[in-house]
């Protein structure tokens, strides 16, 4: 037996649904072509009556994930921190690497910045993008 004798699912006829409701919003369809289609979608039985109402129209791209990156101001409350417990860490080696005090530079320090980084990057993620 053929797919396109297949039976569709309701799951099946919304995906096309929601592909023509992309194409009329991009200005491929026009709304009495939407509506046409959209009405033989939802009475469509079979895969083989839902692959022609797609035909004419492109394959929809996936989208990408964009990519989260670590803001400025991160960075830069950060840099400082690193610069001095890498020199800290330079001259503990140097003296002999004997009792580890550069701890008490890199983690008080480093938890008066944890704080305001996780609290900022928290409320950052939490805002909606602007849509411009």
């Amino acid at each position: 037996m053929g797919e396109e004798r297949l039976r569709a699912s309701d799951a099946d006829r919304d995906k096309i649904a929601e592909q023509l409701r992309v194409a009329m919003n991009d200005g491929r369809l026009s709304l009495h072509e939407y509506d046409d289609r959209l009405k033989q979608v939802y009475a469509a039985k079979t895969y083989g009556e839902l692959t022609p109402l797609l035909s004419d129209l492109p394959v929809p791209r996936k989208a990408v994930p964009a990519v989260r990156r670590v803001p400025q101001w991160v960075v830069i409350m950060w840099i400082p921190w690193a610069a001095v417990n890498a020199l800290c860490l330079t001259i503990w080696v140097a003296t002999g690497a004997g009792y580890f005090w550069p701890f008490w530079v890199a983690v008080p320090w480093g938890c008066a910045l944890l704080i305001p980084s996780a609290i900022g990057l928290l409320l950052q993620s939490n805002q909606k993008p602007d849509r411009r």
